[in-house]
Formats: C-alpha cells, structure tokens, sequence
C-alpha cells in the first residue's frame, strides 16, 4: 500500500490543514490565498511591464508596425520613439514601486497572520494541557510541553501553513509563465521541460526524506537541550558543591553539537534549491542557444527568445525556488500535524464557562467512602478502602511513613486523581469533573516548597491576579494574618518589592507564610498542609504551626500532612495511615506520649 504522506504530500498535508483550521482561520486562509493571488499578478504585471520596452528597443520601426504599440504610440502623441521610450520607462518605475509597497502590505498581513495562527494554536494547546489534568503533568517531561506550546505551534503556522500558501501561489504563477513560453513557441517549452524539470525532480527526491528526519531528530533534541540548560541552572548550589559543572558542560554541549550539525544540513537544504535552480538555468540557456542557432532563421530571432527566456526567468527562477523550499519545509514539518491535532479535543468555551459558573455548597464536612485508588498502569491499589469523615472547622492530621499513601490521598481529596473505587462528597455532593473548578474554589493548598515566581510579594500572594485588580485592603489583613505585615515593612518597595525567581530573596519560613497567605487571600474554606514545615528549623516551624493552630481558630477546615509529629500538637484528630490503609485514629497526646516511651 502506497503512502499517502510520501506519494501525495501536498493533497494530504491540505486536507490536515483544511481538518484543523478552525472556521475563522478558514476564512483568513483564503482572504490570504487571495492576497497571494493578488500578489502574484502584481508580480506578473511587473514581469510584462518590461516586455513593451524591450520590444520598442530591439525590433525597429515596431511604433508604426505593432497593432497594440502603433495605437498607444498615436493616442499619445508622441513625436519621437526616444520620448515614447522614455514614457515606458517611467511606466516601469510607478508599476514596479506600486508592486513592491504592495507585496510589503501583503507580507505585513502574511506575517499578522502566521502569528496570529501561532497565538491561537499555543494558548489552546496549553489550556488543552491543562485540561488532561495532574497524571499527565506528573508524566510528561516540562521540556517536552514548553517545545509542542511554544516552538512546535510556531512551526505549524510558519513551516507548514505559509509555505502552503507559497506553495499554491508559485504553481500558479509559475503555470502562468508556462503557458504564456508555450503560446510563443511550444519548442522552448519543451526544452525548458526536458531540462529544469528532471533536475527538480532529482534534487527534490534526495532531500525530501533528509528534511523529514532533519526536522524529527531537532524536534526530540530542543526539550533535551532545554532540560539540560534548567537542570544545571536550577541545581546551581548542588552542582557547585558537588564539582559537576563539567558533567552538565558536556551534556550542554553533546546536544548543541547534534543541533549545530542539524542546522548546518537544514542551512544547506535551504540555500541548495538556488544553486541547483541556477544550475539549470545555465544548462537551459546553453540549450535554446543551441535550438535558435540550428532551428531559427535568423539571430534577432535568437536574441528576442534568450530576451523573453531572460525575462521569464526572472520571475521563474524565485518560483521554483519558492516551490522548492515549500516542499522541503512541508514534508520535514509532518510531525506537528500530530502535536497541534490535539487541539480538536479540547471542550468547548461553553462547557467551561458552565463549569466556572458553578458553585458548591460546604456546610457540614467532606468524606471519602470505600476509596481504593491506584496509579495508571500500576498492579496494586496505593489507598485501599479509605473511609473518612472530615467536619467543617476541624482540624485533622495525617501522619505515617513515607510511601504509607498520605500525598496520594490529599491529592485525591485535591481532585488531582480520581478514585478507582468509592467517592469523595462534600456535604452530599461527590467530586466529580464538571464540578471540580468549583470545589478547587473551596480549597487552598501549601506545599513544602510553595510555587513563587519572579514577580512583586503581592502578585505571589494574589497569585493569577492582575497586579492593577488586586485588593490591596484584603492583601494586608492577609499579611498581617500570617505575620508577614512586619517583613513588608523593611521591603524597600513594600508589597510591590520583587521577591526574586522561586523567592530567591527570602528565607523558607517566609516563603512557606507567602503560600499560606496565597491559600487565604483566595478565600479558601479549606487549607491542605503537605509537608509545609518539614524544610523548616524547630524554631520556624514552630512559628508555622502557631499560625496553621490560628487559622484553625477562624472556622477554617485544616488537613495537616506532616512527618514531624509536634506540626501536628494542635489537630483535633491525628489519622495514622500505613500501606494505604487507615489504621487508627487518635490524638496528639497519645502519639507523644509513645514518642517519649520510645
């Protein structure tokens, strides 16, 4: 069976295109193909405006012979050809300045387009990331989401969907020419034929497959190359103290090698189409000398032909190279059909305004009844028949081993994962897709090491919250609330100071405060404390739980997973969890207690 994306890489890369434009871009597609239409005419109308001219120069006596040129001649009064010459001439330059700041405009709109179709794809396709939700983020490498987001989508917009439109428009123009050579003499069509088009042909069947692999192998290297960079930057302290600046150096370096010599070939498949094409050429001239001298009667017969060959070339040999370039980037750029595909599945704006506009009711507890969850592609359950009720305003802990299941669960309560087994209610409502937007509305969640960007304190605080919309009343209640008020008041710029990447700039006991105050400034009915004080020293951690024991005085639900038992001295209920079961449920001071027998 023959494949399509080898033997009709042109009507299968269309219907890809046509499948997954949506109907707004559809319409842009042929108001551009228009455009390019528009475009090509002008070129052509530059290409003819010369033919008059040179006709008046090198045939004699044609003002008084020419039907066309005899009568323009006369209508404009000209008493010389030297005048009349002189008028063509000028008519070339308002023809050939109309044409280029006309081809300007047109690659002005060209260029909004490709990256107004590069915008569409890269937003959608993160939301679409988005949307497959926790397990694909915790399987997929960073890397590779930033490459199909950012460079990938670029790719489409301009390696594939542009030379598409290069593609059409050259043919047309370039079967235009064709068909004007054949109606002044068949012969030279054939010769041109018999010359340019084998070695098209040649060159094309050599580099089409190279472009392919060229382009796959850059695309699994840029996400390598990338991670490598992060990992080395990211690990500065451990890299610096453990001496393996060199190691991180040479793997740098093994991927930008590969990607150089990558680069180099793609460098070569782009400026070869020139070369060849002017190779034929050559040979091309050296083939009509050849047919005028023997076939043609005389050489101003000869000098007219090479003079039309000369003029058609000039707009021949771009096209062809054009055509040749646009093939090349089209079969080499295959691979983003897949990637950007994924778009179609994303749901519709509708659907998640709906689930936005939802709201869910807590006014008596959350619960887990007979939760047994596994891991994709796991053999064994992690949480095993988990029953559980949680009492709005409690305050429960979770203590256990590590691996006993205690993350997993709170990223289940989290709606992170979804249940094998069992459901997860609030009140008598389970968590479910279409209303987990609104339950991620109720909760607020501090990690061990809390997410800052590099942006002011408040916008970390009101994180996702334009700095212009943030409530600067409901900023400092939450700040003097987690004991941050204090630490703002030395800032040079107050709240509006930046912290530095990942709060380079502060200490661990403030930036565990700042996610604290993120989970409140959000409105959160419902804290989950993972771990949020076990990077922390006995004195901060202590400070830590003082502000955790006075949220739990505000009528705030607070679920503590912690391996230090004394985070965990003002719960209301400590739950010990072991191989994913529940195995009792006790207080704090039973726990210390065995703490101190031991």
């Amino acid at each position: 069976m023959r494949n399509p994306i080898t033997n009709n890489i042109i009507i299968h890369s269309i219907k890809r295109i046509i499948e997954i434009l949506p109907p707004g871009y559809k319409i842009k597609s042929v108001k551009m193909m228009l455009l390019l239409f528009f475009n090509s005419i002008l070129e052509m109308a530059g290409l003819a405006a010369f033919l008059p001219l040179f006709t008046v120069i090198l045939q004699e006596g044609v003002t008084q012979s020419h039907p066309v040129i005899s009568k323009a001649y006369q209508l404009g009064g000209f008493t010389s050809e030297n005048q009349f010459v002189l008028v063509l001439a000028a008519l070339i330059v308002v023809v050939i300045t109309f044409k280029n700041v006309m081809g300007l405009l047109i690659n002005r709109s060209q260029a909004r387009f490709s990256l107004s179709l590069y915008q569409y794809f890269a937003i959608r396709l993160h939301k679409y990331f988005y949307q497959k939700g926790f397990p694909f983020f915790k399987s997929t490498n960073s890397n590779v989401i930033m490459r199909d987001v950012n460079v990938v989508t670029q790719k489409f917009a301009n390696s594939m969907v542009l030379p598409m439109f290069n593609f059409l428009t050259e043919i047309f123009v370039l079967f235009f020419i064709l068909i004007s050579l054949l109606l002044y003499d068949w012969r030279a069509i054939v010769l041109l034929s018999t010359t340019i088009l084998p070695i098209f042909l040649l060159f094309y069947t050599w580099v089409k497959n190279k472009s392919m692999r060229l382009e796959n192998e850059t695309n699994k290297i840029t996400p390598l190359l990338t991670r490598s960079i992060f990992q080395s930057i990211f690990g500065y302290v451990d890299v610096v103290i453990t001496g393996s600046l060199k190691y991180f150096q040479k793997k740098i370096s093994h991927y930008l090698n590969r990607q150089i010599k990558l680069s180099t070939r793609r460098v070569v498949y782009q400026q070869a189409p020139t070369r060849v094409i002017e190779t034929g050429m050559v040979i091309t001239i050296f083939v009509i000398t050849a047919y005028g001298l023997y076939f043609l009667p005389d050489k101003a017969g000869l000098a007219a032909l090479l003079g039309l060959f000369a003029l058609a070339a000039y707009r021949i040999l771009p096209s062809i190279n054009r055509i040749m370039l646009a093939l090349i980037s089209i079969k080499g750029h295959q691979y983003t059909f897949d990637i950007v595909s994924q778009v179609k599945s994303l749901k519709k704006d509708s659907e998640e305004d709906q689930e936005e506009a939802r709201s869910l009711p807590f006014k008596h507890q959350i619960s887990l009844q007979n939760v047994s969850f596994r891991f994709p592609d796991a053999t064994e359950d992690v949480l095993k028949n988990i029953n559980l009720t949680i009492k709005k305003g409690e305050s429960i802990g979770f203590m256990g081993p590590s691996g006993s299941g205690k993350t997993t669960l709170m990223n289940l309560m989290l709606g992170f994962w979804t249940p094998n087994k069992g459901s997860f209610m609030v009140d008598d409502t389970p968590i479910k897709p279409s209303n987990l937007k609104a339950w991620h509305k109720l909760v607020g969640y501090v990690q061990q090491e809390v997410y800052l960007i590099d942006a002011s304190l408040a916008e970390n605080v009101a994180f996702g919250v334009d700095s212009k919309n943030i409530n600067h009343n409901r900023l400092e209640q939450v700040l003097k609330k987690t004991s941050l008020w204090d630490m703002v008041q030395e800032l040079p710029e107050g709240v509006h100071t930046n912290i530095g990447e990942r709060g380079a700039r502060l200490s661990g006991g403030q930036r565990q405060r700042i996610g604290i105050a993120r989970a409140i400034y959000s409105g959160a009915e419902i804290l989950f404390f993972d771990e949020a004080t076990s990077a922390l020293d006995t004195q901060t951690e202590e400070d830590i739980t003082e502000s955790i024991r006075e949220l739990s005085d505000s009528n705030l639900t607070i679920i503590v997973i912690a391996h230090r038992i004394t985070t965990l001295k003002y719960c209301n209920r400590i739950i010990d969890i072991n191989t994913g079961r529940i195995v009792r449920e006790c207080q704090y001071k039973e726990i210390a207690e065995e703490v101190i027998k031991i």
